[in-house]
């Protein structure tokens, strides 16, 4: 929405789906989820803009209340297919912001809520779960601290974190984000422990810097995602927009720093220590988890057990997997029996669990 180029297919594609409901009835829980997506709307793109342009508000406010019915709807369909699906679902597990003493708060994810206050900034989270870290303006004289807190994602759970520079960082399941309050004077610098898709605000006298335990990631303002893994045998850097630079940090010399362009990809062996860079071969593959679904291209069983692993907080006994390859989409909302008859009959095998351990038999 806030892309100028994609304002106006967004309102045609609005517009156009409303024309195909002739009528739409509301339940309670569709007019709550209709009123949090309006606060959502009115907050992150209204507010911001009132000042810039007020002549194209009105426009944009029936856009935005046509675009929360549809969501609305997608969010009640989210509901319903879990509740038929029966069987184990996602982990009813909490994310968690750790303080920089040690302190753990969990995350419900619903509710506006302020979380910390701390040395002149203060992070919220609002009414969909997303954590915003925002600089006080009442503390002009303050001296900032580099005092760094870390959002950490639980199974079956992803975090939106907005940092005090705008910056948007997207978690996956299973990951981490340890970041600061302030930035240091010259760079802004978190840390990624996972997967994390980055929108990095420009910013050329201060560069953004993402570090993973084996890579320097350095940006400018750019759209990328990193697949950092720590039981997966690569890491995985794909660039979408901008330019990055990424320097392996396996090894006790200094290694070369490889420069990415839109649609390239770095890949480093963990073992080997090798870094391949290359074409992105399916974009949509990559940011398939942030866009609710699993997507795989001629992906092994092995591969795509540990993503179920990771979002269904479940053991896979990795001895019994058949030697398989799959190709398609699987959507993130299914419960774990949904998910995992679509794999069993595509295959023709057997899967059996116990508990939450999986076992496969052809």
């Amino acid at each position: 929405m806030r892309q100028k180029e994609y304002a106006k297919l967004f309102k045609e594609l609005i517009l156009e789906d409303l024309q195909l409901e002739e009528e739409i009835e509301l339940d309670d829980q569709a007019r709550m989820a209709i009123q949090q997506l309006d606060e959502y709307f009115d907050r992150e793109y209204f507010y911001q803009n009132r000042k810039k342009n007020n002549k194209k508000l009105f426009a944009w406010i029936s856009i935005a209340a046509a675009a929360s019915i549809i969501c609305a709807i997608s969010v009640l369909w989210y509901i319903g297919e879990g509740e038929e699906s029966g069987g184990i679902g996602i982990a009813d597990n909490r994310s968690t912001l750790i303080t920089s003493n040690g302190k753990e708060i969990k995350l419900d994810g619903t509710s506006n809520v302020e979380l910390l206050r701390e040395n002149g900034t203060v992070i919220l989270q609002d009414s969909l779960g997303d954590i915003h870290v925002k600089v006080l303006d009442s503390l002009p004289n303050l001296k900032p601290q580099i005092i760094y807190q870390t959002i950490r994602t639980a199974k079956g759970r992803q975090s939106r974190i907005y940092l005090t520079d705008g910056s948007a960082v997207v978690l996956n399941s299973d990951s981490q984000l340890k970041f600061p309050l302030f930035y240091a004077e010259g760079q802004r610098e978190v840390e990624l422990q996972g997967e994390g898709f980055f929108d990095v605000e420009t910013n050329k006298q201060k560069p953004f810097i993402v570090k993973t335990h084996d890579q320097r990631i350095k940006v400018y303002g750019t759209k990328f995602n990193v697949n950092n893994y720590e039981n997966e045998q690569t890491t995985k850097t794909t660039l979408f927009h901008g330019k990055v630079s990424v320097q392996n940090l396996i090894g006790s010399s200094p290694q070369k720093e490889y420069i990415l362009k839109p649609g390239e990809q770095i890949v480093l062996d963990k073992k080997s220590k090798a870094l391949k860079q290359d074409k992105t071969e399916n974009e949509e593959q990559v940011l398939g988890w942030k866009n609710g679904v699993f997507v795989y291209d001629n992906a092994t069983l092995k591969e795509i057990m540990k993503d179920f692993a990771r979002w269904y907080n479940i053991d896979v006994d990795l001895e019994t997997l058949p030697t398989l390859t799959f190709s398609g989409t699987i959507p993130r909302n299914y419960e774990l029996d949904k998910a995992l008859s679509v794999i069993a009959r595509t295959a023709n095998i057997k899967i059996n669990r116990t508990g939450t351990t999986l076992k496969f038999e052809k």
